[in-house]
Protein backbone atom coordinates (compact mmCIF):
# COMPACT_ATOMS: atom_id res chain seq x y z
CA UNK A 1 0.00 0.00 0.00
CA UNK A 2 1.37 3.04 -0.94
CA UNK A 3 1.63 6.30 0.96
CA UNK A 4 -1.32 8.67 -0.47
CA UNK A 5 -3.32 5.16 -0.45
CA UNK A 6 -2.33 4.81 3.55
CA UNK A 7 -3.87 8.50 3.68
CA UNK A 8 -6.50 8.00 2.34
CA UNK A 9 -7.68 5.16 4.33
CA UNK A 10 -6.69 6.83 8.01
CA UNK A 11 -8.94 9.98 6.59
CA UNK A 12 -11.45 7.44 5.63
CA UNK A 13 -11.34 5.27 8.66
CA UNK A 14 -11.68 8.78 10.78
CA UNK A 15 -14.62 10.18 8.89
CA UNK A 16 -16.91 6.76 8.15
CA UNK A 17 -19.99 6.79 10.88
CA UNK A 18 -20.40 10.83 10.13
CA UNK A 19 -19.09 10.76 6.18
CA UNK A 20 -22.68 12.01 5.23
CA UNK A 21 -23.11 14.69 7.28
CA UNK A 22 -19.60 15.91 6.66
CA UNK A 23 -18.13 18.32 4.33
CA UNK A 24 -16.71 15.57 2.31
CA UNK A 25 -19.85 13.99 2.06
CA UNK A 26 -21.92 17.12 0.65
CA UNK A 27 -19.54 17.70 -1.99
CA UNK A 28 -19.01 14.38 -3.20
CA UNK A 29 -23.28 13.57 -3.70
CA UNK A 30 -23.67 15.25 -6.93
CA UNK A 31 -21.16 12.59 -8.18
CA UNK A 32 -23.07 9.74 -7.03
CA UNK A 33 -25.95 11.21 -8.35
CA UNK A 34 -24.91 11.76 -11.66
CA UNK A 35 -23.91 7.59 -11.75
CA UNK A 36 -27.29 6.94 -10.57
CA UNK A 37 -28.90 9.62 -13.05
CA UNK A 38 -26.68 7.84 -16.01
CA UNK A 39 -26.28 4.26 -15.24
CA UNK A 40 -28.34 1.80 -17.06
CA UNK A 41 -28.58 -1.50 -15.20
CA UNK A 42 -30.50 -4.85 -16.24
CA UNK A 43 -32.08 -7.37 -13.84
CA UNK A 44 -29.10 -9.83 -12.81
CA UNK A 45 -26.76 -7.30 -13.62
CA UNK A 46 -23.40 -7.83 -11.50
CA UNK A 47 -22.59 -4.33 -10.12
CA UNK A 48 -19.16 -3.61 -8.41
CA UNK A 49 -18.74 0.18 -6.74
CA UNK A 50 -14.79 0.64 -6.71
CA UNK A 51 -14.15 3.11 -3.18
CA UNK A 52 -17.56 2.54 -2.22
CA UNK A 53 -17.79 4.48 1.01
CA UNK A 54 -20.25 4.04 2.96
CA UNK A 55 -22.53 2.01 0.23
CA UNK A 56 -24.85 5.06 -0.66
CA UNK A 57 -24.19 4.79 -4.52
CA UNK A 58 -24.59 1.10 -4.64
CA UNK A 59 -27.43 0.78 -2.15
CA UNK A 60 -29.23 3.35 -4.52
CA UNK A 61 -28.14 1.77 -7.74
CA UNK A 62 -29.55 -1.41 -6.46
CA UNK A 63 -32.66 0.07 -6.39
CA UNK A 64 -33.20 1.03 -10.37
CA UNK A 65 -32.96 -3.00 -10.80
CA UNK A 66 -32.17 -6.58 -8.98
CA UNK A 67 -28.96 -6.78 -9.43
CA UNK A 68 -25.75 -8.59 -7.74
CA UNK A 69 -24.54 -5.61 -5.81
CA UNK A 70 -20.67 -6.12 -4.94
CA UNK A 71 -18.64 -2.68 -3.35
CA UNK A 72 -14.60 -2.04 -2.08
CA UNK A 73 -13.25 -0.03 -0.22
CA UNK A 74 -10.01 0.34 1.62
CA UNK A 75 -11.44 1.89 4.93
CA UNK A 76 -12.44 -0.86 7.15
CA UNK A 77 -14.88 1.75 8.87
CA UNK A 78 -16.28 2.53 5.31
CA UNK A 79 -17.00 -0.65 4.79
CA UNK A 80 -18.56 -1.67 8.43
CA UNK A 81 -20.90 1.58 7.78
CA UNK A 82 -21.93 0.11 4.36
CA UNK A 83 -22.73 -3.48 5.46
CA UNK A 84 -24.91 -1.74 8.39
CA UNK A 85 -27.01 0.47 6.16
CA UNK A 86 -26.95 -1.87 3.19
CA UNK A 87 -27.15 -5.43 4.00
CA UNK A 88 -28.43 -6.54 0.77
CA UNK A 89 -25.19 -5.69 -1.17
CA UNK A 90 -21.91 -7.21 -0.54
CA UNK A 91 -19.26 -5.30 0.79
CA UNK A 92 -15.44 -6.00 1.02
CA UNK A 93 -11.70 -4.07 2.23
CA UNK A 94 -9.97 -4.32 -1.02
CA UNK A 95 -7.98 -1.89 -3.28
CA UNK A 96 -8.47 -0.50 -6.19
CA UNK A 97 -6.60 -3.07 -7.81
CA UNK A 98 -5.97 -5.50 -7.92
CA UNK A 99 -9.99 -6.43 -8.18
CA UNK A 100 -11.13 -9.45 -6.18
CA UNK A 101 -13.27 -10.73 -8.95
CA UNK A 102 -12.83 -13.12 -11.81
CA UNK A 103 -11.91 -11.95 -15.33
CA UNK A 104 -15.11 -10.91 -17.62
CA UNK A 105 -17.32 -11.14 -14.26
CA UNK A 106 -18.79 -8.21 -13.65
CA UNK A 107 -21.60 -5.72 -15.83
CA UNK A 108 -20.90 -2.47 -14.47
CA UNK A 109 -17.97 -0.51 -12.33
CA UNK A 110 -18.83 2.75 -10.77
CA UNK A 111 -16.07 4.95 -9.23
CA UNK A 112 -17.15 8.18 -7.36
CA UNK A 113 -15.26 10.91 -6.57
CA UNK A 114 -12.71 8.24 -6.09
CA UNK A 115 -10.00 8.13 -8.95
CA UNK A 116 -7.97 10.97 -8.10
CA UNK A 117 -6.77 9.11 -4.99
CA UNK A 118 -5.88 6.15 -6.97
CA UNK A 119 -2.16 5.89 -7.17
CA UNK A 120 -1.71 3.25 -10.61
CA UNK A 121 -4.62 4.73 -12.25
CA UNK A 122 -3.85 2.84 -15.35
CA UNK A 123 -3.63 -0.08 -13.20
CA UNK A 124 -6.99 0.32 -12.00
CA UNK A 125 -8.13 0.92 -15.72
CA UNK A 126 -6.74 -2.64 -16.91
CA UNK A 127 -8.21 -4.04 -14.10
CA UNK A 128 -11.61 -2.79 -15.34
CA UNK A 129 -11.31 -4.22 -18.71
CA UNK A 130 -9.98 -7.55 -17.25
CA UNK A 131 -13.38 -7.92 -15.14
CA UNK A 132 -15.76 -6.54 -17.38
CA UNK A 133 -17.89 -8.87 -19.45
CA UNK A 134 -17.91 -8.34 -23.20
CA UNK A 135 -20.19 -4.67 -23.63
CA UNK A 136 -19.98 -3.89 -19.94
CA UNK A 137 -19.53 -0.20 -19.01
CA UNK A 138 -17.65 1.88 -16.57
CA UNK A 139 -18.67 4.84 -15.30
CA UNK A 140 -16.67 7.58 -13.81
CA UNK A 141 -17.54 11.06 -11.88
CA UNK A 142 -14.65 12.77 -10.87
CA UNK A 143 -14.43 16.29 -9.57
CA UNK A 144 -13.87 19.08 -12.03
CA UNK A 145 -11.30 21.95 -11.85
CA UNK A 146 -10.64 24.48 -13.97
CA UNK A 147 -6.81 24.08 -15.44
CA UNK A 148 -5.44 27.06 -13.00
CA UNK A 149 -7.05 25.38 -10.04
CA UNK A 150 -6.18 22.01 -11.23
CA UNK A 151 -2.39 22.88 -11.37
CA UNK A 152 -2.34 24.48 -8.33
CA UNK A 153 -3.90 21.96 -6.86
CA UNK A 154 -1.72 18.66 -8.40
CA UNK A 155 1.76 20.90 -8.06
CA UNK A 156 1.53 22.61 -5.27
CA UNK A 157 -1.38 21.08 -2.93
CA UNK A 158 -1.30 17.64 -3.24
CA UNK A 159 2.16 16.98 -2.58
CA UNK A 160 1.83 18.36 0.80
CA UNK A 161 -1.56 17.30 1.99
CA UNK A 162 -2.61 13.99 4.10
CA UNK A 163 -5.65 13.61 2.69
CA UNK A 164 -4.59 10.87 0.37
CA UNK A 165 -5.52 12.87 -2.96
CA UNK A 166 -2.92 12.22 -5.88
CA UNK A 167 -4.18 13.73 -8.51
CA UNK A 168 -7.19 15.81 -10.48
CA UNK A 169 -7.78 15.00 -14.19
CA UNK A 170 -8.79 16.84 -17.06
CA UNK A 171 -11.08 15.51 -19.44
CA UNK A 172 -8.76 14.83 -22.20
CA UNK A 173 -6.57 12.54 -19.56
CA UNK A 174 -9.50 10.53 -18.14
CA UNK A 175 -10.45 10.05 -22.13
CA UNK A 176 -6.85 8.59 -22.79
CA UNK A 177 -6.80 6.32 -19.45
CA UNK A 178 -9.65 4.77 -21.20
CA UNK A 179 -8.79 4.71 -24.89
CA UNK A 180 -5.32 3.59 -23.95
CA UNK A 181 -6.71 0.40 -22.01
CA UNK A 182 -9.19 -0.60 -24.89
CA UNK A 183 -12.49 1.29 -23.94
CA UNK A 184 -14.96 2.24 -27.00
CA UNK A 185 -17.66 4.34 -27.33
CA UNK A 186 -16.58 7.38 -24.04
CA UNK A 187 -18.80 9.65 -23.66
CA UNK A 188 -17.60 12.94 -20.94
CA UNK A 189 -19.69 15.63 -20.13
CA UNK A 190 -19.23 18.38 -17.10
CA UNK A 191 -21.73 19.98 -14.79
CA UNK A 192 -21.14 22.24 -11.89
CA UNK A 193 -18.24 20.64 -9.91
CA UNK A 194 -18.88 17.30 -11.83
CA UNK A 195 -16.65 15.54 -14.59
CA UNK A 196 -18.71 12.53 -15.87
CA UNK A 197 -17.53 9.84 -18.31
CA UNK A 198 -18.98 6.55 -19.34
CA UNK A 199 -17.31 3.88 -21.78
CA UNK A 200 -18.04 0.15 -22.69
CA UNK A 201 -15.81 -2.20 -23.17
Amino acid sequence: MGKKTEQSQKVYNAMAWEYDSAPEGSYTRPHKEEIIKNAVLREGDTILDVACGNGHLLGELSKKERVHAFGVDISENMIAAARERYPACTFAVGPCAPLGFENESVDVITVSCAFHHFETPQVFVKECVRVLKKNGKVFIAEPFFLPAVRWIANAVVFPFTKTGDVKVYSQKELHLFLESAGFSDIESYITGTVLFLSARK
